[in-house]
């Protein structure tokens, strides 16, 4: 880093330190950043989304949805005694990059001590092990390539469907705090760890309605979502000698909310999963004007909810608290 830019990104950093900040400051220190984080990716995922926030086609949050399409489509198309994947046989070449994102998200300890492999060797010989044409788009089993071992470890990593996130609020902070000491950026690293929750906040809205091509059946997309989108308002429970019970229901935090929409014989299905996790309680972090209060339905007009809308255009108020107002 030079010398010039290396001060402009200082001056930043004290800023940011004293809690005054937004989220341009935030765009601009990841910017700033951005040519010296190749070692990390979520910092790098975060600062390519700043300098390219339109139409993402790649990075960790694009092929955690492929991941999650390509699952779900082998969910729909083999989950059926009709149709069971044969490996010795010609398959469709997406199946062959499932096998990959699959093995990706398997602990390397289980590989060694049940197939004696690792994942960066597994991949390497399913590489090599298959043919591709991909002019048809299919996958082609070189015959004597493969052992009974390796097949066993490709059919594990088939075995299951794992949602997790592609990252977390801590990955991000711990992938700023390294970053900056790489490039000897003199900073306060308990400040950092402090303002954690407003970091996040301004890196949510960078997220809040991209859109990304991973060549699916339609693009995949993402928005700030929380665990609830509705509770109960002003409810009263009693137990079964009439005395009320304490009732506390919660929204749950905040997160980053990844959709992908596949085909199902003609029909849409979409599905939701977390691409990124937060600390952030919603309603502490949420201005009031995205909640409303009203029956579930007109035919229970007396049973009452609290809801919230998130759908819409965010932004940040002077609280630094999600809302549909420019303050």
């Amino acid at each position: 880093m030079r010398e010039i830019e290396r001060n402009k990104t200082q001056k930043l950093i004290r800023k940011i330190e004293t809690g005054v900040f937004d989220e341009n400051d935030i765009d601009i220190l990841f910017m700033k950043l951005r040519a010296y984080s190749i070692e990390f990716p979520v910092f790098r995922e975060i600062s390519d989304f700043v300098a390219h926030n339109d139409l993402r086609n790649k990075g960790i949050s694009n092929q955690s949805l492929e991941t999650m399409y390509l699952r779900m489509k082998f969910f729909l198309e083999y989950n059926s005694p009709k149709k069971t994947l044969d490996l010795s046989n010609p398959f469709p070449l997406w199946i062959k990059r499932l096998i990959k994102f699959q093995i990706g998200k398997i602990d390397e300890e289980i590989l060694r001590n049940k197939f004696n492999v690792t994942k960066h060797r597994l991949i390497s010989r399913i590489e090599n092990g298959f043919r591709n044409d991909n002019l048809n788009k299919i996958a082609t089993y070189k015959q004597g390539k493969l052992s009974s071992e390796t097949f066993n470890a490709i059919q594990h990593a088939m075995s299951f469907i794992n949602g997790n996130p592609a990252f977390t609020q801590s990955d991000m902070i711990n992938e700023l705090i390294n970053v900056l000491k790489k490039n000897k950026i003199i900073f306060n690293e308990n400040s950092i760890y402090a303002l954690s929750n407003k970091i996040t906040m301004c890196i949510l809205l960078l997220f809040h309605k991209v859109e990304f091509d991973f060549k699916g059946y339609k693009p995949g997309s993402c928005e700030i979502a929380c665990e609830k989108e509705l509770i109960a308002h002003n409810i009263k429970l009693v137990d079964d000698n009439g005395n009320e019970v304490e009732h506390y229901e919660s929204f749950g935090n905040l997160y980053i909310s990844g959709k992908i929409t596949l085909n199902d014989n003609g029909k849409d299905i979409s599905i939701s999963h977390s691409i990124m996790p937060t600390d952030l309680d919603t309603e502490t972090w949420c201005n009031e004007n995205l909640f409303h209060i009203g029956p579930l339905s007109e035919d229970i007009p007396n049973h009452m909810f609290k809801k919230i809308n998130l759908r819409g255009t965010l932004t940040l108020d002077n609280d630094f608290k999600l809302s549909n107002k420019i303050t």
